[in-house]
Order: C-alpha cells, then sequence, then structure tokens
C-alpha cells in the first residue's frame, strides 16, 4: 500500500482526488472523514461493497454492532448485506475486540467521562483493504466510532442508483483529545418530539460526540414529567402558547431516548435549570416563594426573573424530588442543575441554593454539573461546571444601546453588569476548589449565533436572516471553527489537567420547527465535534471545509436542512 502522511492524506485525499487505479471508470473517491482522525493513509485502488457481503465478529458481544452496521449501511445505501455471522471464514467485513497495546502509540484522552470513573478506551483502527473491511478496538464504543467512520466513507461515495459502492483504500488508526464531547440541546423555548431528538442523537453519534445535556427547563416551559409534581408536565408543558409546539417527554418516552442514545454510546445529562430561569415552575406552582425582589417594576418582553427560595420549605422539597426522579432516569454520573442568570436573587441565597442542590444530587448517587456561576458556592472536587460566558466581539453600537435603556430596566442591568463583571473569574474559581470545566464558550460554539457570510443557495436567505439571535455579532462558519480549547481562555492555565471536555449549545429563542434547528446546528456542530476529538494540528480550515462539503450526502440522505455556506464548495 502506497503510504501518504496524514498532512498529505487531509489536503490532498480530502480533496476528493483520490482516482480508482483498479476501477478507472468509478471516478473520484473520497477519503473525507470529520473528525479528522489521529493517523491515516490511503493506498491506490477500491473496495466494492454490493448486496450480500457479510458481517463477522470474532466475539458474541459484537453480534450488535454487526447488525446495527448493516442497518445503517442499508439506510444510506439501500444496499442489504448479509446478517451478522460469529464464523471469520467468507466474512468480508470483520469486527474485533483487540489488544489495547496496539494503540498504544495514541495519546490518552483529557477529561473526564459522562458514564464511567475513567475514560473509556474510544481508539479504534479501520482497515479498507481490496477484499476485506476490519474494524478493530479494545472495547464496544471503539468499534462504534469505527462504525461512524466507515459510515462517513461509505456516505462520501455514494452513486446515484447505484448497487455498488466504490471505497478507497486506508488504513485509519484514531482515538479522542477530550474524553466529554456534547451537545447543549434547548428543548425548553421549542419542543421536539422524541422521534426528532433521535435525530439529534443519530448526528451526534456520526460526528464522535458522546454526550446530550438536555436542557429541559427554563422560562418558556417544562418538559420532563415529574410524577411527584403532575402539574409541572400538566401546565408548564404546555407553554410557552406562543404559538410554538408545547409538550413534553413522559419517564417512560424519556428512558426509551436514554436506551437509544446509549445504543449509540451516548450519555444523556438532564438538566433542570434552577433556583433561576425558572417562570414555568411558577405557572405550574404559583404558591412557591418567588425570592427575586426589585424596587422598580420591571417588564421586559419575553423575560421573567425569579428565582426559588431557599428558604421556602416546599421549593426544596420540589428540588429534592425532582433530582430524585430524575437521578432514576439517568444512567450517567451527573445531573446538570443549571444554575445560570439568577438575576436579582441574593448572592448568600445563590451560594446556599447551590449548597444545598448540590448535597441533594450527591445524596442521590450522582456528581453536580452547573453553569459557571455555580463555582461562586461551595464546589469542591467532583464538581463540574460549564464555561459558557465567552464573547469575541463588542458591537460598535453597544454604548449607544447603553444609552438609551428606558428608566426602569436600569435597576435590572445594573445588577446584570454586576453579575457579568464576576463572570472573568468564574472558570479560575471553580478551578481553584477543584472542580472541572466543560468549555462552552459562547463566541465559538454557541450555535444560535446568526450566519454572516450568505448561502451558495439563495433559496435560504428568509431563513439565515430569520433564525440566529439578534444580540450576538453575526460569524463566519470559519470564524466558529478557528479556535482551540486548549489556548483560547488564559484563566484556564492548567487545561490538561482541568478541562472536562467540551459541548456546544444550541438555544430555541428563534427556532420554531425542527427543520429551524436542524438549520442552525449544521454545518456548525461538526466543527465542534472535530475541536473536541482531533488533535489540534489535524485542525486547519482551507482542509477542513473540503471535508465539509463532502458531508453534504450523507446530510441530504437524511433530509436534513444544513445551511449552504458559500465558503464551502457542496458536493
Amino acid at each position: 500500500m502506497k503510504r501518504i502522511t496524514l498532512a498529505w492524506a487531509l489536503t490532498l485525499c480530502s480533496f476528493i482526488t483520490f482516482i480508482a487505479c483498479s476501477s478507472p471508470d468509478v471516478g473520484e473517491r473520497s477519503v473525507s472523514i470529520i473528525p479528522a482522525p489521529a493517523q491515516m493513509t490511503v493506498g491506490e485502488g477500491t473496495f466494492t461493497i454490493h448486496p450480500g457481503i457479510e458481517i463477522g465478529y470474532a466475539d458474541e458481544s459484537l453480534k450488535g454492532m454487526g447488525e446495527l452496521l448493516s442497518n445503517e449501511i442499508e439506510k444510506l445505501s439501500g444496499i442489504k448485506l448479509a446478517s451478522a455471522s460469529d464464523k471469520e471464514s467468507n466474512c468480508i467485513i470483520f469486527l474485533e475486540l483487540t489488544d489495547p497495546k496496539e494503540f498504544a502509540d495514541l495519546p490518552k484522552a483529557y477529561g473526564l467521562s459522562p458514564k464511567d470513573s475513567v475514560p473509556v478506551d474510544e481508539s479504534y483502527s479501520l482497515s479498507i483493504q481490496k477484499r476485506n473491511i476490519y474494524i478493530k478496538a479494545t472495547t464496544l464504543e471503539g468499534i462504534y466510532r469505527g462504525i461512524t467512520t466507515l459510515k462517513q466513507i461509505v456516505g462520501g461515495n455514494l452513486q446515484p442508483g447505484g448497487e455498488k459502492i466504490y471505497l478507497p483504500l486506508l488504513e485509519v488508526k484514531d482515538a479522542p483529545r477530550f474524553a466529554w464531547r456534547g451537545l447543549s440541546f434547548d428543548v425548553s423555548r421549542c419542543f421536539f418530539d422524541p422521534e426528532e431528538v433521535k435525530q439529534v442523537i443519530d448526528m451526534v453519534a456520526l460526528y464522535k460526540m458522546n454526550v446530550l445535556h438536555m436542557h429541559l427547563s427554563d422560562n418558556q416551559g417544562w418538559r420532563i414529567e415529574i410524577k411527584k409534581y403532575p402539574e409541572l408536565a400538566e401546565i408548564g408543558g404546555q407553554l410557552p402558547n406562543n404559538g410554538r409546539k408545547g409538550g413534553y417527554y413522559t419517564q417512560e418516552e424519556f428512558k426509551d431516548l436514554v436506551n437509544y442514545a446509549n445504543e449509540r454510546f451516548i450519555t444523556i445529562i438532564p438538566e433542570v435549570d434552577i433556583p433561576g430561569h425558572t417562570a414555568a415552575v411558577f405557572a405550574a406552582y404559583p404558591d412557591f416563594k418567588n425570592a427575586v425582589k426589585f424596587k422598580t417594576k420591571v417588564n421586559i418582553p419575553g423575560q421573567a426573573f425569579n428565582a426559588l427560595d431557599v428558604d421556602d420549605p416546599k421549593a426544596m422539597q420540589f428540588t429534592e424530588d425532582v433530582i430524585a426522579e430524575l437521578a432514576a432516569l439517568a444512567p450517567g454520573n451527573y445531573i446538570h442543575i443549571g444554575g445560570d442568570e439568577a438575576i436579582g436573587l441574593p448572592h448568600d441565597k445563590f451560594v446556599r441554593f447551590i449548597n444545598k442542590t448540590r448535597e441533594i444530587v450527591l445524596k442521590n448517587g450522582k456528581k453536580m454539573v452547573g453553569w459557571q456561576e455555580t463555582a461562586r458556592a461551595d464546589i469542591s472536587e467532583g464538581d463540574v461546571i460549564q464555561h459558557w460566558i465567552y464573547l469575541k466581539q463588542k458591537s460598535e453600537n453597544s454604548s449607544k444601546k447603553k444609552d438609551n435603556i428606558p428608566a426602569e430596566y436600569k435597576e435590572i442591568m445594573a445588577l446584570f453588569a454586576e453579575f457579568m463583571k464576576e463572570a472573568p473569574k468564574d472558570p479560575g474559581l471553580g478551578i481553584s476548589k477543584k472542580a472541572k470545566v466543560i468549555l462552552s464558550p459562547s463566541g465559538y460554539v454557541y450555535l444560535d449565533h446568526k450566519y454572516l457570510e450568505p448561502s451558495a443557495d439563495s433559496t435560504q436567505n428568509a431563513e439565515q436572516e430569520r433564525l440566529g439571535m439578534a444580540a450576538y455579532e453575526k460569524q463566519t462558519i470559519q470564524e466558529m471553527y478557528d479556535w482551540d480549547p486548549m489556548t483560547f481562555n488564559p484563566t484556564v492555565e492548567n487545561p490538561q489537567k482541568d478541562v472536562a471536555g467540551i459541548e456546544a449549545a444550541i438555544w430555541c429563542e428563534t427556532i420554531t420547527n425542527f427543520r429551524d434547528l436542524q438549520f442552525l446546528l449544521m454545518p456548525r456542530l461538526a466543527g465542534v465535534a472535530e475541536k473536541g476529538w482531533s488533535k489540534v494540528e489535524n485542525t486547519h480550515w482551507d482542509e477542513y471545509k473540503v471535508r465539509l462539503g463532502a458531508q453534504a450526502p450523507l446530510w441530504e440522505k437524511a433530509d436534513w436542512n444544513y445551511f449552504k455556506s458559500s465558503l464551502v464548495d457542496w458536493k
């Protein structure tokens, strides 16, 4: 096999210039993989997928992986492979659990596992030869990551109406940079039904992410059934009453989502956002005491300022009961308690609320995750804070906007300014208390930014104008790709030790339906996934944009409404 260094493989082969020497009529072959693998060599010739190819495995535990691979190939191409077999003879595609020594030359992942006490080995190898395909790993997780790589290569080489798929010959050896790689998914402001959530899980899995952090409550809605408090779903679940679909997940539906995600080695981490962002709670239980008091009447359209009161026995019993039910539904190590933007809540009450809620989480056998403001409470080793307040740019009009603030808003804006002044200290403060940090810097991974560059498809102009938060500076997909989690924030002085991982976030203030969600997620989610998985030296915009363009057939096959950035040559 002709060897090509990884740099050449990424910069040359990802340009779809691999010509199948053994099948000159086949044309160009794609080897575009996202996230960029740690090691890759490409050879001359092709492997042919055709109906009836048998998938084999060396261990009974791999039977499910073989069936999953067969189903994925059929969904993509219509080609039905033979039933998975445990007999190695005559098997064309073979799955094997192997010795960890085979991956000793790959670096270990930084950070925390969302599900296990130590990070699971997700390393894998994929070998596409002229007559066989081999996927090897030390764990089922690794086998699955290899399957997603093969799926991308198959998707990039589909032929219209063809009964055969010609794949390039290659060797991949791969492992993640961070152990925690996820998407924070706001289902409160716009509800998505379970089948839509499963499609998001599929896309998260395709790009080797392993966390779906579900933001289940906010001012605009409560989305999870809590049996001790049925009005949360019956009343809070029908919000926001603004023309968008309401709804909630029954506990059985949520368990089904957890199982679906687990099959794809994704951990669902549930979040209920407390003590603030609780208008949906107060709508269902108005007798709870609101701990936020303003001197002047505040009425900002679309905003609610309220917080559960740590000194209200009903509110704290509510918190204890909700966390207990969530802990029973979530198999991972963590429960996310929110804790962000409790504007107007006295600092002492905030700290005591977080401290008590943390104790409740621990009592239920879980560990606490909270937005970065929770670093201001008495957190410690084992806790995780999520760093989100990080804006790259400042609008030239920001000072003018400040001068134009109505008088009745000035109290709340002063409190917000005081709150934001403390924000840069939060990551270092949490680290000083031995907590770990999830990196979700808003300037790079908040996927509700408006797209700056035009679409290559003018029919998307209206969507582009409507979707995304006007409060953020518009950015190109290149600007949101060009960052390094290890170096972007100097207050995180020792990221190899202190960073838990990385999460993108999608907030749904402007989203009204599933196609809107798809439009804002892709293509930027793929870029965040690459930053969480790939070595920084393998992530360069000029070659990434070519690999990105080759993802289009996969998204179109899934009927995914992606933004066709004019910076990318979409295939």
